[in-house]
């Protein structure tokens, strides 16, 4: 079962290997984005981590609490498992490899201050369960956010 943090793994290893820096706060917003956009896609979770309302957006404790000590810096390392290895998800996934691929397009430059602001717009899921205090998201309303527009 794929969980968030081999998706937070696979977006650093694409991160590293594009020499584009993420900081724990754009990490924790590219794993909604990709979350989202995967729902929509397929009508099925991606992986069964909850997003929690915290200030700045959704945010999953577990990536949260893997990538702290860097703070507002960016990422120079992997959650490793227990072995001392780091997962990844497969790309021999179609539906994964489709949704990652675009949501990395997309996204990759911005920073996470910006796509922070991207969540907290009216009628976000995080929104939502923001003003009617809900301690999580509800899938149903990440599922029937708008599609994000970004002018350039």
């Amino acid at each position: 079962m794929i969980t968030a943090l081999d998706v937070a793994n696979t977006f650093l290893e694409r991160a590293n290997k594009e020499k584009i820096d993420i900081t724990p706060m754009k990490l924790q917003k590219l794993i909604y984005l990709l979350y989202k956009n995967y729902l929509k896609d397929t009508r099925s979770k991606l992986f069964w981590d909850s997003f929690e309302v915290w200030q700045y957006g959704p945010v999953i404790p577990s990536v949260y609490a893997a990538f702290k000590q860097y703070r507002s810096n960016a990422i120079r390392s992997y959650h490793l498992n227990a072995v001392g290895k780091y997962n990844i998800v497969s790309f021999q996934n179609p539906d994964f490899k489709r949704n990652f691929e675009r949501v990395w397009e997309k996204y990759r430059d911005l920073d996470g201050i910006f796509l922070s602001q991207l969540t907290h717009q009216k009628n976000t899921a995080w929104s939502k369960a923001n003003e009617g205090q809900i301690p999580v998201l509800n899938d149903n309303d990440i599922y029937s956010e708008e599609e994000y527009v970004i002018g350039k």
